[in-house]
């Protein structure tokens, strides 16, 4: 089993789903403010990653299992919303279970669909949660984009700093 990259296996999953339901706004969870957020939709995120000290690969791997959460999500104008919530959620779980959505892990395993009553800001939606977990194994590999890599380090002296002191600031050339 090859190093699991998670953005390519998020977006895997992210485009199998979009398949299976082209009606429904099918997306990452950080690509979304929950504003804006067009509904019917279903919110897509790597929840967590937990060490799977059982399944030692001896390879230099990471073995982990990796949850997966998608939230359902229905504005509550939605004829009979809590039914068709309920429905789609059961048609998720359907989609996603054994499915390895295009990556080098194991079969997903559904461990929760239910509803998801933890988001106070979305009480104008009804919003169910269906989560899984796959079996996989992380590499050390990693490189930041260069999106992120900082092109003007500035530097200051405490007290003289924060958004007051901006004058204050010199910047390090490398």
């Amino acid at each position: 089993m090859n190093d699991l990259d998670l953005s390519a296996a998020l977006a895997g999953i992210v485009s199998k789903l979009s398949e299976a339901f082209p009606d429904v706004n099918v997306c990452e969870a950080e690509a979304v403010e929950s504003a804006d957020l067009p509904v019917p939709a279903l919110v897509c995120q790597i929840a967590e990653i937990e060490p799977d000290p059982d399944r030692e690969p001896l390879t230099g791997q990471f073995p982990c299992m990796v949850r997966v959460q998608a939230r359902i999500v229905l504005g509550h104008r939605t004829t009979a919303v809590r039914m068709q919530t309920l429905k789609l959620a059961g048609a998720v779980a359907a989609i996603v279970h054994n499915n390895r959505f295009g990556s080098e892990w194991g079969g997903a395993k559904v461990f929760a669909v239910e509803p998801d009553e933890f988001a106070p800001e979305a009480n104008r939606f009804d919003v169910w949660l269906v989560e899984w977990s796959h079996a996989a194994r992380l590499g050390a590999g990693f490189a930041l984009p260069a999106e992120f890599q900082p092109t003007v380090v500035l530097v200051s002296n405490a007290p003289r700093i924060g958004l007051d002191h901006e004058g204050d600031y010199v910047e390090v050339s490398s």
